[in-house]
Parts: C-alpha cells; sequence; structure tokens
C-alpha cells in the first residue's frame, strides 16, 4: 500500500543572517502532521542535522524541489499560530522596502514567549466568537488631523488630552462595527491617558497593551488575544503597528515626528511608513494627528494622499517674549515668568518648559569660562544633580578631579543651567508654592492644585482643567540644533507646551526668532511646514527624496561605490570616515526609485555578509576570518546622520 503524499511546511528561518532571508522547504513527519498549521513556531535542523533554529511556518504545499532531500521539521515549538499570513506579508513588505531581513520585522513585531503564561491563556475557558464584519464597511479614510489642543475631564474626574477622547471616540466607533483598531503613541505617558480614556468609556475589556510599560507575561498574553481572532483597540508604542488584528478598521498615529518613533533596530522602519504600507494591504483608515504636521506628513497631504482636517484655533494667546523687551531676549527666564506667573499660580498650576534636563547640562572653567572637557574622550562635561557627581554626557565617565586645558583650573562652574538649575532659582522666586521638576526619568502623569511644573519637552504632565500659564524658555536652544527638521521640531515643542493651557491662558514662548514667532502667534503651522517643504524639494532633500545610509568598513564601501553610483539617484555624498574602521556614504534618489534601490543594497548586503574578510596580521594565525559587513539604513530623514 502506497505511503500518504509528502507535506512540506515552508518556513522562514530566525536567523540574524541576510543570506537566509528566504522560504526553506522542510518535510512534515507522519507524528506532526494533525499538528502543524500555518504560523506557528518550529524547529528545524540546519547543516545536515548538527544545528538547530526555530523557524516560523508561513505556508504548507505537497511539493518541493527538494523532493527526498529535504530535511524533517524535527518539533513543534508553540501551538498558538502566532504569525498570521497577513503579518508575514507586511513583515516582508517592509524588508523589502527597507533592503532588510523579514525576520528582523518579526522580531520588532511579535513579542518574547512565555511559556506559563501561555499555558494559562490556553487552560482558560475562553469563548471568543468570530468578529462579525457588516456587510457594509464604511470606505477607507486617510486623513490628518491637526488638533488645536486642550484637556478635557473623563466621566472619572481624571484630565487628559484632548486628542486622546478623539482616539478613544473613533476607536469606540470602529469596535461598533466589529473592526479593530492600533493607536500608535510616543511614550508611556500617552499609552496612560489614552487608558485611562479607554477605562472611563467602559471599554478596558476589548482594550490591550503593546508596550514595555507592563510584564513580558502579560505582553505575550495581550498578543495571543490579538491573534486569537478579538474585536480589539490595541495601544503601544512604534512596535505596536504591526500588531496583527484580525479585523483591522483604523490605524492612528499621534505625533509622527517625535525623537521616540526613531526606530533604531534594523530594518528602521518608521511607524508611519509601515502604517501606510499596511493600510495598502488592508484598505483599513488611516489617521495622522498632531499639533504640527510633519514634513513627511505635509508631503502626503500635498499629493492628495490625505485630507488636512484643521480644528478651529483655541482662545489661547500665544505671544513671543522677544519682542517685549531687550532683557526679555538676553535673560535665560525672562521677567514676565516672575510678573505674570506671580499671578497665575493663585489660579492653578503653571508650566515652565526648559529645554535641559538635569543642574548643569553643561560646565565651564570658573577661572576662564572655556568648556569643561572630559580627560578620556574630550565629550562635554555636565552635572546632573546640584550635589551630584559631574559626569561626562558622551561616554559616562564620572570625572573626579577636572583640570582646565587652557589656564589649568581645577574650579567648575554651571554653563548652561538645566530644569534643576531653574527649578532651584524659581523656588526662591515663588516662596510657598510646590516646585516640581519633571524630565524623562520622571513618571509625572498629572499634577493639580498650586504646583509650578518644571519640565523638559513630551515630559509635560496634564494639569486639572489645564495650565493657568505656560511659559517656554529657551527657544534659542530649540532652534539651533544642526539638523533640518530643528524649526519644524522647535515649533512642535512650543505647541505641545501651549496646547496643555487652559481656554483663555496666555503662553510666553522666548527665543522663537521673527519667523518662528509669527507662526506661533498666528498659529498657521500647516503653511510654515508646506514652505518647509517646497525648499526642500527644491534641493532634493528629505522628505521630497529618499536616502539611503551605507556604512562599512573603508575597504567594503570602496569595493562597491561604483554599484552604487550606477543606481537611480540624486547624490552620492562621500564616502566619509567615521573612525579606523567604518565609514559612511549617502545616497539620496526619488520614491519612484526605491524598490530598484533596496533591492540592490539588499544583493549588496547579502554578497559582503558571504565574502569572509583575512585575518589581520594582529590576529592568531587559528583566528577565523572575520566576516565583511554593510549595513543598509533608508529612510525618509536625515535622521539617520545624527
Amino acid at each position: 500500500m502506497p505511503g500518504a503524499p509528502t507535506l512540506y511546511a515552508r518556513v522562514i528561518l530566525d536567523s540574524p543572517l541576510p543570506q537566509l532571508d528566504h522560504p526553506f522547504d522542510y518535510a512534515v513527519p507522519e507524528r506532526l502532521r494533525g499538528e502543524i498549521r500555518v504560523g506557528q513556531k518550529v524547529i528545524v535542523p540546519l547543516r545536515s542535522g548538527k544545528r538547530r533554529c526555530d523557524a516560523w511556518v508561513i505556508d504548507l504545499v505537497d511539493e518541493s524541489e527538494f523532493g527526498s532531500k529535504a530535511a524533517d521539521v524535527e518539533s513543534i515549538v508553540s501551538p498558538v499560530e502566532i504569525l498570521p499570513s497577513a503579518l508575514y506579508e507586511l513583515a516582508r513588505s517592509i524588508a523589502d522596502r527597507q533592503a532588510g531581513s523579514a525576520v528582523d520585522v518579526l522580531r520588532l513585531a511579535i513579542p518574547a514567549r512565555y511559556v506559563r503564561a501561555e499555558s494559562a491563556f490556553l487552560a482558560l475557558d475562553r469563548v471568543v466568537a468570530p468578529a462579525h464584519v457588516p456587510a457594509h464597511v464604511p470606505s477607507a479614510d486617510k486623513s490628518y488631523v491637526q488638533h488645536a489642543g486642550g484637556v478635557s475631564p473623563l466621566t472619572t474626574g481624571e484630565w487628559v488630552p484632548r486628542w486622546v477622547t478623539a482616539f478613544v471616540e473613533r476607536a469606540a466607533a470602529q469596535l461598533h462595527l466589529s473592526l479593530s483598531t492600533v493607536c500608535v503613541v510616543p511614550d508611556f505617558r500617552d499609552i496612560e491617558h489614552l487608558t485611562r480614556a479607554i477605562a472611563a468609556a467602559g471599554l478596558s475589556h476589548q482594550a490591550v497593551r503593546l508596550d514595555a510599560g507592563i510584564s513580558g507575561q502579560e505582553r505575550w498574553v495581550n498578543y495571543l488575544r490579538i491573534v486569537s481572532g478579538e474585536s480589539l483597540i490595541v495601544v503601544g508604542n512604534r512596535s505596536s503597528v504591526y500588531a496583527p488584528v484580525t479585523h483591522l478598521g483604523l490605524i492612528q498615529i499621534w505625533d509622527d515626528a517625535n525623537d521616540s518613533f526613531h526606530e533604531p533596530l534594523a530594518p528602521y522602519a518608521h511607524p508611519r511608513d509601515v502604517a501606510l504600507v499596511r493600510q495598502s494591504h488592508t484598505g483599513c483608515s488611516l489617521v495622522f494627528s498632531s499639533l504640527v504636521p510633519s514634513p513627511a506628513v505635509a508631503r502626503l497631504v500635498s499629493l492628495g494622499f490625505l485630507k488636512h482636517h484643521a480644528e478651529p484655533q483655541r482662545t489661547v494667546k500665544i505671544i513671543p517674549t522677544d519682542a517685549m523687551s531687550h532683557d526679555s531676549i538676553s535673560a535665560r527666564i525672562p521677567p514676565v515668568v516672575f510678573t505674570e506667573g506671580r499671578t497665575a499660580i493663585s489660579e492653578g498650576p503653571v508650566l515652565v518648559q526648559v529645554a535641559k534636563p538635569g543642574y548643569a547640562s553643561t560646565l565651564r572653567c570658573a577661572s576662564c569660562r572655556s568648556r569643561a572637557a572630559c580627560t578620556h574622550c574630550a565629550g562635554p562635561l555636565r552635572q546632573a544633580k546640584q550635589q551630584g557627581p559631574v559626569s561626562c554626557r558622551w561616554c559616562g565617565r564620572i570625572s573626579t578631579q577636572f583640570s582646565c586645558g587652557s589656564c589649568h583650573g581645577h574650579t567648575l562652574a554651571p554653563g548652561a543651567s538645566g530644569g534643576e538649575k531653574i527649578a532651584e532659582e524659581l523656588g526662591r522666586a515663588f516662596p510657598g508654592v510646590r516646585v516640581l521638576p519633571v524630565d524623562a526619568s520622571a513618571d509625572v502623569i498629572v499634577v493639580e492644585g498650586k504646583t509650578l511644573v518644571i519640565a523638559t519637552p513630551g515630559t509635560e504632565p496634564v494639569a486639572a482643567g489645564g495650565y493657568a500659564a505656560v511659559f517656554v524658555l529657551d527657544g534659542e536652544l530649540a532652534r539651533g540644533r544642526e539638523d533640518i527638521d530643528a524649526d519644524v521640531d522647535a515649533l512642535n515643542q512650543w505647541m505641545s507646551a501651549a496646547a496643555l493651557a487652559r481656554d483663555n491662558a496666555t503662553v510666553y514662548v522666548s527665543g522663537t526668532g521673527p519667523v518662528l514667532g509669527r507662526v506661533i502667534a498666528t498659529g498657521d503651522a500647516m503653511n510654515f511646514v508646506t514652505s518647509e517643504l517646497s525648499s526642500r524639494e527644491a534641493l532634493a532633500l528629505p522628505p521630497a527624496t529618499r536616502v539611503a545610509v551605507i556604512t562599512a568598513t573603508p575597504q567594503v564601501l570602496e569595493s562597491v561605490r561604483a554599484t552604487l553610483e550606477a543606481l537611480p539617484h540624486r547624490s552620492v555624498l562621500g564616502p566619509v570616515g567615521l573612525d579606523a574602521d567604518t565609514a559612511r556614504l549617502i545616497l539620496t534618489f526619488d520614491y519612484r526609485d526605491g524598490a530598484a534601490v533596496a533591492t540592490a543594497l539588499r544583493a549588496l548586503i547579502v554578497t559582503t555578509a558571504t565574502v569572509p574578510r583575512k585575518p589581520t596580521p594582529a590576529t592568531a594565525p587559528t583566528a577565523k576570518p572575520r566576516v565583511s559587513r554593510l549595513s543598509v539604513r533608508m529612510s525618509d530623514a536625515w535622521l539617520t546622520l545624527n
């Protein structure tokens, strides 16, 4: 009697090697035939069975070009189908767009597995009704919503930014249609606000978090709920954009220009780009929201891909202090903080936004005022606390014996004051008032009462009812960054602080300069960013073009430079040596050439990864040859150069 037809599992290996980033076929042994399914994680042998590797099953087929030569799948890691086909297709598309590996995307998308938590989840007597998809699903809405700011009360008496309630209302509307929503926000403060608003709306049982603010076990269980087919609201940071909900109705992203969205791991895809690719796959609705549009979103609006919806401006007066007096320009703390702050603090909390955290963000020699530098790496020295140690901002080493390179003095003095120093000065000027310094290390979400909050950008807590007054300091520091997006980012920082003021409050901003002063006073951010975009289009700068940053050894870059210059491009910059072993080359190109450029760069990555470098004379004769590495980061911004 002839045996049963052979069944093959087509898998993607969980390996960082770029040359292994393609499907492999393995025979499914008889003992696993009734158990193996697409989406499961399995263990397969490598190289004649001497090594083992985890892999995801992406398909089950009856034929394979390898036939009897195909090795057998050894075992199934988890019975759960943790990799839905749609997620693999998304990972493959993102990897191809970014010249990366699909497995790198899957590592970002799928949380670490916890066996006990998974077993407990599977043991529950859970009855999940299949999500009902209505016969008529609303057509996809692709929008940019420019929020006017403000805070809103919840039914629980808590206060959240007004954009949070808008997010929850849109997500609730999707749940009413049995559709899921993915909410992607920059950091834990935004997640906390969304979680509280969802709870106040009575939707906590249909919402899950995917972020580092919860335990690994809870995150894994939440992921299992997502792949089980429930209609859910998913809330998380940048990696949550991949959440493989079954019936996706809406993706909404808050403040896509936020630095927290810069993905540090390969293939470096921005959540904004992932959302755009995912929308093209699923046809879901897509909403970007912020106070100031990013240049990338402004480009999508100008192309007609996104509809621009601007909320009516609030009755908040924003005053640039540069025009008030010369003292306001030169003083780190403008006089208006003391005169108007004393009046406002009697009405409610007052916010002061500062550029730098710590006590002294830079230190100088007390004798000659030269910049204090680290003796190890020549980096700038700083002091986080008034009585805290002096350390280097670059290498982190503690400096115990300072000696000035110019005058050989040994005494340090503050250069630029940080939030702690400003809080100390204002504490003396506001006796009897609670002074609260807040930076990235603090987890203050909401404040109330007679409180003077000194916060760095992005860490500002919400005040119950809104701040009675807002003062933004250090505008010239925000504008002075060596970054193409410095003005747009500065405007976003200032508007974020102003958005937390109560209606009819006054916001004072120092160091805006004449151009940004007019923009922030009139609230015409969209026209300003559109003008910025036009300037970049004339100069062929991102986001009008895309950029690829190629990093490797000088020898590798020199060997592939001719290939790179033959690609479709606007310009090739470099190579520039970063250190003795690393050089960088920058390629700018049009969006329409993105697929060709990514394919060619991926081929170079695989080629250089499979060519060993000869051991240097300094290495031992028995040392294995080192493998050449070529790293590629593709983006629509210059952030990769920072």
